[in-house]
């Protein structure tokens, strides 16, 4: 071998005292649904705190707790189907329907009445569920049409009317504060970590994200899709129950419309922090920075004096901003 073509082959490898440097924009790139998200709730304080010095305070950063927990519960809960590449659109009517029914219950039979719920939640999801996965119906259009009746249900149990929740031992465990911070907060902090570990740790939780990867090559594979998709909206099923039951005691009242506001701030949040409606990627755990990202800047607004019809417009647009800064465009023949 010639001494040029020696050199030129030397030239050629790699140096081991010049190791590649890491590719920022790469790492970036890869963790965007992510960052993006994170990135916009740190602009939300600064612009906040800039706006109100109040705002960056400890008693308004637990308001803002207070006021995200319940939120958070019905966003996890949304998460599960989404993270399939289906839908809830019953989380909010579920919401209604168990504490609408415990709260009518509980004026004979006592507050306890409320541990069920959870339960009632339970069976809402099993309805779905199995209209989902046995009957072979859309996801849309099943829990588009259960929330109605779900909430017809709720009204003629309540006769359309507020039923008051009255405080009792039993509210006394949801109400009120711990060192400082409220115990919805706990409870909310307490769903987190059980459904991080069940999406993370668990057959289902893989399940759940090979379904939403690619269903067909899931159930080719030898996973059990149709079982796999009812235990995902009995977990939804119960996560909106238990939201029904925080929130019923929350504002001790329980209203025809009590789960009305947060259905689409349920579905916003999961979206803005990372899930998206395509599924197969995403958690419980990026919910949270979508349910902290909505929070604040609904807090920050009316700490700010924002008018309040200006508030909704503001909101929508973030939201939509916030999902298209954050959409996989790969995916986008599977968003329709």
């Amino acid at each position: 071998m010639s001494n040029n073509t020696q050199q030129a082959e030397r030239t050629h490898q790699p140096s081991s005292q010049n190791p590649p440097r890491p590719d920022a924009m790469g790492f970036l790139r890869e963790h965007w649904n992510t960052a993006a998200p994170f990135g916009a709730l740190i602009v939300l304080v600064v612009v906040f705190t800039l706006m109100n010095s109040t705002f960056l305070t400890k008693n308004n950063g637990l308001n803002i707790l207070s006021q995200s927990s319940v939120l958070l519960v019905l966003a996890i809960a949304a998460t599960f189907p989404i993270l399939m590449g289906s839908i809830d659109l019953s989380i909010g009517p579920i919401v209604t329907l168990s504490a609408s029914v415990c709260a009518t219950l509980a004026q004979q039979y006592g507050a306890w009445v409320f541990l069920l719920c959870p339960f009632i939640g339970l069976i809402c999801g099993l309805a779905n569920g199995l209209l989902v996965s046995y009957a072979k119906l859309p996801s849309f259009l099943v829990t588009l049409g259960t929330s109605f009746t779900f909430v017809g249900i709720a009204k003629f149990v309540t006769d359309g009317r507020p039923v008051p929740v009255a405080v009792s031992d039993l509210s006394q465990w949801f109400t009120g504060s711990i060192f400082g911070i409220p115990k919805v907060s706990l409870w909310a902090v307490v769903a987190l970590v059980l459904t991080t570990l069940i999406a993370s740790r668990t057959r289902l939780g893989r399940y759940m994200y090979a379904i939403g990867g690619n269903e067909l090559t899931s159930r080719l594979s030898g996973v059990p899709v149709d079982r796999t998709k009812v235990y995902a909206f009995l977990l939804t099923g119960f996560l909106a129950g238990a939201a029904g039951l925080l929130q019923a005691f929350r504002v001790r009242s329980s209203t025809p419309d009590l789960g009305d506001a947060f259905l689409l701030l349920a579905i916003a949040a999961v979206v803005m922090g990372g899930t998206p409606l395509s599924g197969g990627v995403g958690g419980p755990l990026r919910t949270v920075t979508g349910v902290l990202i909505i929070t604040t800047l609904s807090n920050g607004m009316v700490i700010g004096a924002v008018h309040p019809f200006l508030q909704t417009v503001v909101q929508g647009l973030v939201v939509v901003i916030e999902v298209a800064v954050t959409l996989d465009r790969k995916k986008l023949d599977l968003v329709k």
